[in-house]
């Protein structure tokens, strides 16, 4: 798996200014900065429970100016973690966030402390100038509340826009069978962003698809 997450990054990082990752433990952590020398870093870790713990990072390229970083509900108790960094291209200023919702449980359903969650994502984005785009492993499935209230907080749900049929893959469905779940992971944009292309192929060098946006701001 090392070796295609390996050439992965390297095919992509030609044309690519911003990667966001999950479960960026040591050794992958490691591997990105080896492979991504041109990009800067923002990491984040918070540990919620056993087995939802949040290690995570951005990188963006060093061309684009990056106004500032935050950490977003790191300090929220039963939440997941974003890492938004707020960016300038052409004057423009642009947010991009990298969020990792609960894990647990397993069903990926709405409960009060997904719904908190949320929420409390939306909430930190209110009041921020400039477009925005949220996307990552937020552990739901689309019907949920949790995922329907983004839509009417007015970003586009990109999954759903480019009818994506699935963002895991027989990975996913082997370490959890009886339990076949198509959906988890989303990007949210708001409306001012004009999508180039969007798109999630299918891979096995993780049991996540990788999501990829061209836009522009």
């Amino acid at each position: 798996m090392k070796d295609g997450i390996t050439a992965f990054i390297r095919e992509h990082a030609g044309g690519t200014d911003i990667f966001c990752f999950q479960e960026v433990y040591p050794e992958m952590r490691h591997l990105c900065e080896m492979l991504l020398p041109n990009y800067r870093e923002f990491s984040a870790y918070k540990f919620v429970a056993k087995n939802d713990d949040f290690s995570q990072a951005t990188f963006v390229r060093k061309n684009i100016e990056v106004k500032s970083s935050e950490n977003i509900l790191a300090k929220q108790i039963n939440c997941g973690l974003g890492i938004n960094v707020q960016l300038t291209i052409n004057e423009k200023i642009f947010h991009v966030c990298n969020f990792h919702g609960l894990s647990m449980p397993g069903d990926k359903l709405d409960n009060r402390n997904r719904l908190k969650q949320s929420q409390g994502l939306l909430a930190s984005f209110k009041g921020k100038k400039g477009p925005k785009i949220i996307g990552g492993d937020f552990n739901l499935l689309p019907n949920t509340r949790s995922i329907e209230i983004f839509e009417e907080s007015g970003y586009k749900n990109l999954i759903k826009d480019f009818s994506i049929k699935t963002t895991r893959n027989r990975l996913s469905w082997e370490k959890y069978p009886g339990n076949k779940q198509y959906f988890s992971d989303y990007v949210f944009i708001s409306p001012e962003i004009k999508v180039k292309s969007f798109s999630v192929p299918e891979n096995e060098n993780s049991d996540h698809l990788p999501m990829i946006l061209e836009a522009e701001i």
